[in-house]
């Protein structure tokens, strides 16, 4: 299959710190709490970046069930991590502005056998695209798009 593009258009709303993304005709609303100056109108950047996760690893669990013999009956993963906010405002110049860690958990209900679980489990651990592309892939400005 060849490359596949995938784009969003996020602009700010000029109320407070809230934007607007247009993902594939789909807007997302991006806030933060009002703590952090925002509306508190919807979940902040580092917030969809765990759900992202979490979705990925839902995702590719479903799609590849049948390959590895389960019947997924529900499947959630849980996501969290630390981010010391001193980074982020500039607070401290030794802390960085990004999670310092990230965490998950899967849980899968299915009544196949658990070998087969933890293999597929195995599998969205290695292939899921966001948990790759937070690993190392490189992140660059570019022209705007035409």
């Amino acid at each position: 299959m060849a490359k596949v593009k995938f784009s969003t258009n996020v602009k700010w709303s000029g109320n407070k710190v809230l934007s607007v993304a247009d993902i594939n005709g789909k807007e997302v609303i991006i806030d933060e709490p009002a703590s952090l100056g925002g509306t508190d109108q919807g979940p902040n950047p580092v917030e969809y970046l765990l759900a992202a996760l979490g979705g990925c690893i839902n995702v590719v669990i479903v799609t590849f069930a049948r390959k590895f013999k389960v019947v997924v009956e529900d499947v959630q993963t849980y996501v969290e991590g630390d981010l010391d906010t001193d980074g982020f405002l500039g607070k401290n110049p030794d802390v960085r502005p990004g999670y310092q860690e990230i965490r998950y958990h899967i849980d899968i209900t299915s009544s196949s056998p658990e070998e087969n679980i933890q293999a597929l489990i195995a599998h969205a651990e290695k292939m899921c695209p966001v948990k790759d592309s937070l690993k190392a892939v490189p992140i660059v400005s570019i022209k705007k798009p035409e």
